[in-house]
């Protein structure tokens, strides 16, 4: 099935920006003929606010103010203004991780085409762009003509399509974003041309865009790690909390990221319109981290001036001063490690002597490609639409992940536990940055995953308008065929495998000083700044770029005797996975008058047939043997919405449909694959799929009540979610082969209820005077409360990364070309993530006397805000200048556990200013 998509695109130019079909919002016309004229914060508002009164269900739309210029640099974004959507940073410090109603189970599709990433069910937005999108429309309940696959909601990512302009246009975009913590300007460019002719077979139209940026980028790290008992060697101290490694390891590197997408649209006749599309995204990341990581439970250290919290607690622990593991017993039941019960204090702050530090770093390198082409039809002749779409995606993504660890031991640092939400560190400061002492330890590890994947789609869908009380009938079919392979290597080479001896203990007699080895001069270099380290102080550390070639990379091979290439991928770690899906659905619209009042809406179904195949290997020993799972679903997705139009301003909407989510391959793999970790501390990881996880469902019911008029509108939505057979991942410390590993395995947990409310507002000042009259207002709230039932070790919590409390408010401005925009974001608190099957010490029930007891362990990211601005100013028709700047306020992400007690991590989250212009001709 495959082919070479550049190859067709060579022959049709680069396509991309199809009509949206059935996913088309009843705001704009179904033939694609939307014309764009939105220019200025008011209008993007006002015309989002348009969208989601004209909709048939409840939606929520950004729409871009210019071409090429959505209100905020990425996708992320943009949505977090969006009422009861939720982001949050990642490592290459942009917004991500979008999540509707605290959900990240969100169908993507770009113009109503669904769209994938590799192996997943989702698509990584950082792959496109904001600035090539005309639009964004976040729907949060479904309908039966959309396509399955979304339990959160759909985000359709809208592209400029050249019957959209009027007349021949270009635009060039140039902008320079400042990134104060990286310290560096980033560049960033966009072209589009587009334009349209009357031919003699029919108006042809035509339309190309390109986008590059490029983003140096540092996320500052300090992690605290998992806490054990202070009681064992070689500290001996007991009643302490002590974590096992004290980690500064700031996420260090660069981002490239270019898009192409371009169209050709065909006015054959009146009623036929022809188009042929292509998309190209293509994104590296080089962020890898870089440590310089204090190891308190090293051999010989010691500890001295220790300041005690006064928060302690009872806990559980084994011989080693860490949590009990759980032990599969030959008789089939599971057990706990023998354990002893201690009091156990948080650490304030204290001296360890003679300790280790790891300043080990990651040379990361992620390269992904997105590939569509597409093309299609769009029919219309008297009360009767045809349309037909059939697509083509490719989807590849190369992670390399190269790392060695060095450290040095050192005489002394003193470390406070909670300094400003994070731990502070001082040591002498000749030491980050001297290699006299350092020594390659531990262990190099090599780590390649290829994942790639496929989805050919095609879609007919009609529709015919038959008058009276029921208007129109739709119906359509859809055809997907996705296909996925993963393989991955994981090794992980001690230095024991040049002879340097047993490297667990990790003393100066196992490890080598690098100035005794045969190692470029280049192997060590300043690699980032540790933010806590005498208050901020750079650090010697393996050269990044050294680790990405592959000079560096043989001159290690053969240091430690292995093959000078890329290690083979490992069997247990591949799968192989197929699935074709068949939908089909009839959905009919009304409208009955009642009175003064109208009341309209859809009612509708889809039935969907998921067939599934994955295949993987089983390692028994030294010998592999294939694995094959078969699965089939057969799903029925009711759907219903009424509007209830009081006046021509005030209505009322109410929706119910059900929506379903398939299971990620990579959790339906059959296979157990395992990995081992060179560093003491750490523990040895594995991860194990289930082919018998359920999709999950979801049962939604949506109430609004909107009201709209000349300078604004006022909404509130109240929601409920009952979602079955929810897909969580968890860890759990297992024995296997006489090693410790903590396994991650999914699992359904039965039902989990989500439920709020949603308000959002704006309102533009016109009746002040002059240019007082420019100043507008918006804002919007979220309530999400939700909850696991069931008898999960999970229930009674809420979801994973739900925030109960979200809100937005901002100062508009928009008048004589000049506009504006301050906005404030705030997310209250929100579990982190699930450690329970972690080592880490943690209270414990004491009524609970069951053998397979562990007490769940969460950790939280604490409430936090951040304020953006952005000013521009029309100095004629054609050019356009504008700054702005991004959590200008520099706020963190603070993690804790141990009600609020316990720091746990701190991330620094990047403030840029940017400035920029934009040309049209």
């Amino acid at each position: 099935m495959r082919f070479d998509l550049l190859g067709a695109v060579s022959v049709t130019a680069v396509f991309v920006s199809m009509p949206a079909l059935a996913q088309e919002s009843e705001a704009t016309d179904s033939g694609g003929l939307e014309e764009i004229v939105v220019t200025g914060v008011r209008q993007s508002l006002e015309r989002a606010a348009e969208v989601k009164r004209e909709s048939v269900q409840v939606v929520d739309s950004i729409v871009a103010t210019d071409i090429g210029k959505l209100p905020d640099p990425t996708v992320a974004a943009a949505l977090q203004r969006v009422p009861g959507i939720q982001v949050q940073n990642d490592r290459n410090n942009e917004l991500s991780s979008v999540r509707i109603r605290g959900l990240t189970d969100i169908l993507t599709t770009v113009n109503g085409r669904e769209v994938i990433t590799t192996t997943g069910r989702g698509f990584d937005l950082q792959d496109v762009p904001a600035e090539a999108l005309a639009r964004i429309d976040a729907f949060k309940s479904q309908t039966s003509d959309q396509i399955e696959g979304g339990v959160a909601g759909a985000l359709d990512l809208r592209l400029n399509r050249p019957f959209s302009f009027s007349e021949p246009t270009a635009v060039i975009t140039a902008r320079d974003n400042y990134a104060t913590i990286a310290e560096a300007h980033n560049p960033q460019f966009g072209l589009l041309a587009a334009g349209k002719t009357d031919t003699s077979i029919g108006e042809i139209g035509a339309l190309i865009n390109a986008t590059y940026s490029r983003a140096e980028n540092i996320r500052s790290v300090s992690n605290l790690g998992e806490r054990r008992y202070s009681g064992v060697a070689p500290l001996n101290e007991p009643g302490l909390l002590i974590p096992q490694v004290l980690r500064n390891m700031p996420d260090v590197g660069d981002i490239d990221r270019k898009q192409a997408n371009a169209a050709i649209q065909w006015q054959a006749t009146p009623e036929l319109q022809v188009y042929a599309d292509g998309l190209y995204t293509h994104f590296r990341s080089t962020t890898g981290f870089a440590g310089f990581n204090p190891q308190p439970f090293t051999n010989d250290s010691r500890i001295s001036d220790v300041t005690v919290s006064d928060y302690c607690f009872d806990t559980r622990m084994n011989a080693q001063g860490t949590n009990p593991t759980l032990i599969n017993n030959a008789d089939g039941t599971v057990s706990l490690q023998p354990f002893t019960v201690r009091r156990v204090c948080e650490l304030k702050s204290a001296r360890f002597d003679n300790v280790v530090i790891n300043q080990n770093s990651s040379s990361e390198d992620v390269t992904q490609r997105n590939k569509m082409f597409a093309t299609g039809f769009n029919f219309e002749r008297e009360r009767a639409r045809l349309n037909f779409d059939l697509a083509y995606q490719t989807s590849r993504s190369f992670l390399q992940n190269f790392n060695a660890e060095i450290g040095q031991r050192v005489p002394t640092i003193f470390v406070e536990m909670d300094h400003n939400d994070g731990p502070s560190f001082s040591i002498d400061p000749s030491i980050p940055l001297s290699s006299t002492n350092l020594s390659l330890r531990n262990s190099i590890n090599q780590n390649y995953t290829l994942g790639e994947g496929e989805l050919l789609q095609a879609r007919l869908d009609g529709e015919f308008e038959m008058g009276g009380f029921f208007p129109k009938l739709k119906t359509g079919l859809r055809f997907a065929r996705r296909e996925a392979q993963f393989q991955e290597v994981r090794q992980t080479n001690t230095v024991q495998s040049i002879g340097f001896g047993n490297i667990g203990t990790a003393t100066e007699a196992n490890a080598r000083l690098i100035s005794s080895l045969p190692l470029s001069s280049d192997f060590l270099a300043v690699i980032g700044e540790a933010p806590r380290l005498n208050g901020g102080a750079e650090f010697l550390g393996v050269n990044p770029a050294y680790l990405r070639s592959e000079r560096g990379r043989n001159e290690l091979r053969a240091l430690f005797n292995l093959p000078l290439s890329q290690p083979s991928f490992e069997p247990a770690k591949e799968f192989n996975a197929e699935e074709p899906t068949y939908a089909a659905y009839v959905e009919g619209a009304y409208e009955i008058p009642l009175g003064s009042l109208m009341l309209d809406g859809v009612i509708g179904t889809r039935v969907v047939r998921t067939e599934r195949t994955i295949e993987g290997f089983e390692r028994t020993g030294s010998t592999f043997s294939p694995v094959r799972a078969e699965t089939s679903d057969v799903d029925f997705l009711p759907s219903a919405t009424a509007r209830l139009q009081f006046t021509e301003s005030f209505q009322t909407r109410l929706a119910y449909s059900r929506s379903m989510r398939r299971p990620d391959f990579a959790s339906l793999n059959p296979t157990e694959s395992l990995t081992l970790v060179g560093n003491v501390f750490l523990l040895n990881t594995g991860t194990r799929g289930n082919p018998n996880l359920k999709p999950q469902t979801s049962d939604s019911i949506d109430l609004t009540a909107e009201y709209y008029f000349d300078s604004g509108y006022a909404a509130v939505t109240g929601y409920y979610r009952k979602i079955k057979d929810r897909v969580v991942t968890s860890n759990t410390q297992e024995t296997i082969d006489g090693l410790n590993y903590l396994m991650s395995s999914p699992r359904n947990v039965g039902s989990v209820d989500l439920q709020g409310v949603e308000v959002s507002a704006q309102y533009f000042f016109d009746f002040l005077p002059g240019a007082m009259s420019g100043f507008g207002v918006q804002g919007a709230f979220t309530l999400a409360d939700s909850e696991i039932k069931g008898d999960d070790p999970l229930a009674g919590n809420p979801l994973v990364g739900v925030s109960k409390y979200n809100y937005t408010t901002g100062l508009l401005y928009d008048k004589f070309g000049l506009s504006g925009r301050l906005i404030w974001t705030y997310r209250s608190k929100y579990i982190n993530a699930d450690n329970t099957g972690g080592v880490a010490l943690r209270p414990f029930d004491p009524d609970r006397v069951d053998e397979a007891y562990v007490p769940t362990f969460l950790t939280y990211v604490r409430p936090a805000g951040r304020l953006d601005f952005s000013i521009g100013y029309d100095v004629n028709d054609a050019l356009r200048v504008d700054v702005g700047g991004t959590n200008i306020l520099r706020n963190k992400t603070a993690s804790y556990w141990g009600s609020e007690r316990v720091v746990f991590q701190l991330n620094g989250d990047e403030t840029i200013y940017s400035i920029g212009a934009r040309m049209k001709f």
